[in-house]
């Protein structure tokens, strides 16, 4: 069986082409072109057509017999009915219901009621509050369809405008014990006009139309997967999917997702719950993560210079470092709050260049570490932690996660594992066994902490948490 995985990310559109038969893989990746400088909000037909160019180079020569998709979840987009887009598409990084979302966080009832039912924290990242905020903006919702980029590429391909569980536990707008839309908390934001699209299995496929077989250059009538969102994928993808699982993917942003057997609700509200396309997960993501690190690899070194480069500055034995908060693109675990920016304290006149960037990386990890305490508070201890992402091309980056965590984590042996992910949904809804040894075979690496570090980065973790308490919105402090 030959599958073609095509994947819409934050940043990127990937493919990768897998025959179950030869073991053979072949991936492609390019950078979407988005004009302008805001890259959260762009144009829906644009990245679909970008991501069918790369899937017809990918496809090229070859008889396909199952496509698979992949893309991000708290993305939105309306249409109309026969699939025109209204709006732009609106990521996970654009925060302009911001404002609305911190008026209805004001009212605590309303916040616990809805973290309770969705699983999902009220924050400007969420579809609910981007819908109600379009609304409030005069667009009207009446009769509209409500869309992320990925069901929005499964309905242009397929005609069926169709999404999953998985996908739509991202939204704000699914009960996160029934799995099925909620009326309710459409009602509460006024969003009740705005129509949804269809829940389907994980294993539901549509087959491809005519016009979508052309740009791909495949015949018409190849079966469609629906698609499912990257991060549960990428779960599936690492075989992460038993109960005290958890991957950890340090990219764009950041995530700790724990695979569990029922929904898990954190009391304080800082973790949440959605569904990877095997079962519930319970986790926590940061907005700033490998996009801070651009940042600061862009003001502090400019962008001819390689990570390579910076590297060898970089020393696990210096101290006072400058603290960052890494809240650029707002707060999304564990204190939910989309309105917190980020930056430097602790800022001295001897500090480096390469002490502010080191302070970055360490930042980032205070971060994702101060999540991880909470994930591991609600469910325990992971009986194992699986690591991937653009932190894997850093040996000092990777080092200082597991020295602070203080655990020691397997290095994914894959390098994509969300269309990995992908490919194995598309396996098991062929009936087939989703392991296979091009994916299997690989062992996983291994990083261990260094005892002796842990001490040291205890204090300057005890550090970053007391700037993080006196910056929070609303502190009176300056931020």
């Amino acid at each position: 069986m030959i599958i073609l995985a095509l994947e819409s990310s934050t940043t990127s559109a990937k493919t990768l082409l897998f025959d179950s038969e030869s073991g053979s893989i072949a991936v492609r990746s390019r950078r979407f072109e988005v004009p302008g400088p805001d890259t959260s909000v762009r144009d829906p037909d644009a990245i679909y057509t970008q991501l069918m160019a790369l899937g017809r180079e990918a496809a090229a020569g070859v008889a396909v017999d199952l496509i698979v998709l992949s893309g991000t979840w708290h993305g939105l987009t309306l249409v109309d009915d026969d699939l025109r887009v209204v709006t732009p598409v609106r990521e996970w990084p654009d925060t302009s219901a911001q404002d609305l979302s911190a008026r209805e966080r004001a009212d605590a009832e309303f916040t616990w009621w809805f973290y309770e039912r969705t699983g999902c924290m009220v924050n400007a990242i969420y579809p609910a509050f981007k819908l109600a905020w379009l609304q409030e903006q005069g667009l009207s919702l009446g009769g509209r369809l409500a869309l992320d980029q990925a069901s929005l590429n499964f309905a242009r391909m397929t005609g069926d405008p169709s999404t999953n569980v998985s996908l739509a536990s991202g939204s704000g707008l699914l009960g996160a014990d029934s799995l099925e839309w909620d009326g309710e908390v459409m009602d509460r934001l006024g969003i009740s006009d705005v129509r949804l699209p269809a829940l389907r299995e994980a294993s539901h496929t549509a087959p491809l139309s005519s016009d979508a077989a052309v740009l791909l250059g495949l015949t018409a009538g190849i079966p469609v997967l629906t698609p499912g969102p990257d991060g549960g994928l990428s779960q599936v993808g690492d075989r992460a999917t038993e109960p005290g699982d958890m991957t950890f993917s340090m990219g764009t942003s950041g995530a700790l997702r724990f695979a569990t057997r029922h929904p898990s609700f954190s009391p304080a509200m800082s973790t949440w719950s959605y569904r990877s396309p095997l079962g519930a997960l319970s986790g926590a993501a940061t907005s700033g993560c490998g996009n801070c690190v651009d940042w600061a690899r862009e003001r502090l070194f400019g962008l001819t210079t390689d990570y390579s480069e910076i590297e060898p500055l970089l020393s696990a034995e210096k101290s006072e470092l400058p603290v960052f908060l890494p809240f650029l693109f707002g707060e999304r675990s564990p204190g939910w709050q989309d309105q917190r920016r980020g930056g430097f304290l602790d800022l001295k006149p001897s500090h480096t260049r390469a002490d502010m960037y080191q302070g970055v990386l360490e930042g980032i990890v205070f971060s994702l570490y101060h999540c991880f305490k909470e994930l591991t508070a609600l469910n325990g201890m992971p009986r194992r932690i699986v690591l991937s992402g653009g932190v894997l091309s850093s040996p000092f980056w990777t080092q200082l996660v597991a020295d602070v965590f203080g655990a020691e984590m397997e290095i994914s042996a894959l390098q994509h594992s969300s269309v990995v992910g992908a490919v194995r949904m598309g396996l098991l809804a062929s009936g087939l066994p989703s392991e296979h040894p091009a994916f299997d075979d690989a062992p996983a690496g291994r990083v261990k902490p260094r005892e002796d570090r842990k001490a040291h980065y205890d204090g300057e973790f005890a550090r970053y948490l007391d700037h993080y308490s006196q910056t929070r919105p609303g502190s009176g402090v300056a931020r």
